[in-house]
């Protein structure tokens, strides 16, 4: 039997009681433009997976009962199935001041582990992602190793949501009464794809070292602010750990005070694009509304999600084009 490979992005609406801080945003969760902005790149993101990739079967996670119709239909178009989940995976009020929604990776991971058989793929993605090439190649990595990870750091004195790494494997160490084989890497969140037998692997591990994480923060102490961290310390325990991924994808800075895109970046499978959330990813969603979601001319639709987004080059017409959707949002609370 040939294996089912599912592609998935989410978004958990966070209520005004639950709401924290998204630095990319410059908003909180419970933002009506934040809410907006998550919508419409939704649409960028499953275009072009789509297109790329027509036999993956695709799945929207989210926590709202009713999606914008735009969104609705759009879905309906590319046969993404839309999945409700509550979050029973989430942090104690007080957490950490930024990504409370995060862990909802893990309510996803274990619904998954209820509809996927052991040589299955499933890939999760951020929406913040376009793919320009398809990932069959990927897959059957990941249908022969277990796992296809994003290592987007993997040097000494790495630090992510102010946990650095040394801390991160003192966690480890105290947890599990070992020391790792190898550094622990840091991967990224927005990129984890696992084979259905490993989901479980994932499911089974992460309980134990979630209890041991809220003990961790009623103490006081350091403890693995958000599920990518999670993921960090249960890859080097599960020994799933690779940087397959980094083939495929790259998390692409491009704003003003930081850019690490290089010109290679722009032959990638995919862009994670997380400063271009309401620039050059809200340009794509003008461009594909007007197209009826349809890419037609692939070779000028990624002539402008280069220029819109700055892949591999930052030209004059975006940065006044930024900087006029930048006044747009001073008014825009």
């Amino acid at each position: 039997m040939s294996s089912v490979h599912y592609i998935a992005s989410w978004f958990y609406y966070e209520s005004s009681d639950e709401a924290s801080y998204y630095p990319q945003m410059g908003r909180r969760g419970d933002s009506p433009l934040a809410h907006s902005v998550y919508m419409q790149i939704q649409v960028p993101f499953f275009v072009t997976f789509r297109h790329y990739n027509p036999e993956a079967r695709l799945l929207f996670f989210t926590n709202l009962e009713s999606l914008p119709r735009f969104l609705s239909e759009l879905f309906q178009q590319l046969e993404v199935e839309v999945v409700t989940l509550p979050y029973k995976c989430a942090p104690p009020k007080g957490w950490y001041h930024s990504w409370a929604n995060q862990f909802y990776l893990y309510d996803i991971l274990q619904y998954m582990e209820q509809r996927m058989g052991d040589r299955d793929t499933f890939t999760v993605i951020d929406a913040d992602c376009i793919c320009q090439h398809p990932l069959m190649t990927f897959f059957e990595q990941v249908v022969n190793t277990g796992s296809g990870l994003y290592a987007n750091e993997t040097a000494d004195g790495w630090t992510s949501s102010d946990l650095n790494q040394a801390q991160a494997t003192e966690i480890y160490c105290a947890f599990y009464k070992k020391e790792p084989r190898e550094r622990l890497y840091y991967y990224g969140g927005e990129f984890i794809s696992l084979r259905g037998d490993k989901v479980r692997e994932v499911n089974q591990a992460y309980g134990p070292l979630w209890d041991y994480n809220l003990k961790l923060y009623q103490d006081n102490k350091p403890k693995l602010n958000q599920e990518a961290l999670m993921f960090s310390v249960l890859a080097e325990h599960l020994q799933i750990r690779n940087s397959i991924g980094n083939a495929y994808i790259k998390r692409i800075w491009t704003s003003p005070d930081f850019n690490n895109c290089q010109p290679e970046d722009r032959q990638l499978a995919i862009w994670h694009l997380p400063y271009e959330k309401r620039r050059g990813l809200h340009y794509l969603y003008n461009d594909l509304v007007r197209s009826h979601y349809h890419i037609t001319d692939e070779r000028l639709f990624w002539e402008n999600a280069s220029r819109y987004c700055g892949v591999p080059k930052i030209t004059m017409w975006k940065r006044c084009r930024d900087f006029m959707q930048k006044l747009k949002d001073i008014f825009i609370r």
